[in-house]
């Protein structure tokens, strides 16, 4: 068998953000992992810029370090994401890209401008061909299948209904337009506990389909048939009232996850790098506008060119550092390795890896 795929490591102290662009610039200089990026070619830099209010995302000054780095060998650099499925300003092109230049992923302050990566209502995509369990082919968001290339800059966290979120899920829901999304999500449905619902509409006022309506002086209803099983009505609601059914939706929804990340691999054609922070390691994911608890310290950066390989170092250094996964320290009920052991089996990458600390 060949030498297991490379994992660059830097360590950061708890709580200083501030050390971060220095760990970032250092993994890129030991690894020289922008070498696939030449003069005048357009790389995507896949980020999330956070909901409003969050203050617990990847600060720009992160993917900034990226983003001048790429200048300085000459190719043309844009910051991108994809529109939500769930209700608010992120769910369409001008207020994603509105709230990426407030959240600062600006040319000023971190060296490149925002573009949607699916357009103005989030339906750009491109179809690629793979071989997967549940798809034959995907939807890869255009302006990411149409770059020369791509920086896949992820944040490592909890994540309601895959256990944990890093860089196989930014790949993979991260750079598909919101019908990849849909039919990634589209095995998993919430129900409503009557006992508990108090009939307030807050899950009805935030569902983006109409699926939920409220019955007259009772509680609310859903109606499977439009739910997109998004969770938005289980973000707002206050008591407990709305729950998923965590059968065999959630590894579902990981396959399905994989196999889109495999298609955003093959549109890039093996042209691009993978950096994670281990860093702000908190419940809830990006997505979570609320803001949620952390519940391990920061721990550094990696930097690898293997999405399964940088995941699974990822969620061994956690265990190292705190005794137990990510995914067990956010949802000890969700099962987060699926994804790890689907991706090796489809060939997106490895599990095993060597661990190089910078």
């Amino acid at each position: 068998m060949s030498q297991p795929p490379r994992v660059l490591f830097h360590p950061v102290p708890d709580g200083q953000p501030a050390t971060w662009p220095a760990a970032v610039a250092a993994l890129l200089d030991a690894a020289d992992g922008l070498g696939f990026a030449g003069r005048n070619d357009r790389i995507a830099v896949k980020v999330h810029v956070g909901e409003a209010g969050l203050k617990t995302a990847l600060p720009p000054e992160v993917a900034g370090v990226v983003a001048r780095r790429l200048r300085e060998r000459g190719a043309q650099p844009f910051f991108t994401d994809t529109a939500v499925l769930y209700a608010g300003r992120r769910s369409h092109g001008p207020g994603h890209a509105e709230l990426a230049a407030e959240h600062g992923f600006t040319l000023e302050r971190a060296g490149a401008v925002f573009v949607p990566a699916d357009g103005l209502v989030g339906n750009l995509e491109v179809d690629v061909p793979i071989d997967g369990r549940h798809f034959a082919s995907v939807g890869v968001a255009e302006a990411i299948a149409h770059s020369n290339g791509a920086v896949i800059v992820s944040h490592a966290t909890g994540h309601l209904a895959a256990g944990f979120g890093a860089t196989l899920k930014n790949l993979g829901m991260g750079c598909s337009a919101r019908k990849g999304k849909l039919l990634q999500h589209s095995d998993t449905k919430p129900f409503v506990k009557a006992d508990l619902c108090t009939a307030c509409g807050e899950c009805v006022e935030h569902c983006p389909t109409g699926a939920l309506s409220l019955e007259p002086g009772g509680t609310a209803l859903l109606d499977e048939s439009v739910c997109t099983g998004c969770g938005e009505c289980l973000a707002h609601c206050r008591y407990g009232a709305i729950a998923f059914r965590w059968d065999a939706a959630p590894a579902v929804l990981q396959e399905k996850m994989v196999e889109h990340a495999l298609g955003a691999a093959r549109a890039l054609k093996g042209r691009y790098v993978c950096l994670l922070g281990i860093v702000n390691l908190t419940k809830h994911c990006d997505c979570w506008g609320e803001g949620s608890p952390r519940v391990a310290p920061d721990i550094g950066f990696a930097l690898s060119t293997d999405p399964v390989a940088i995941d699974q170092a990822a969620m061994d250094l956690v265990e190292r550092a705190t005794g137990r996964r990510l995914d067990q320290l956010a949802f000890p009920d969700r099962e987060g390795l699926t994804r790890l052991a689907y991706a090796e089996q489809i060939g997106l990458g490895r599990r095993d890896y060597e661990l190089v600390e910078v």
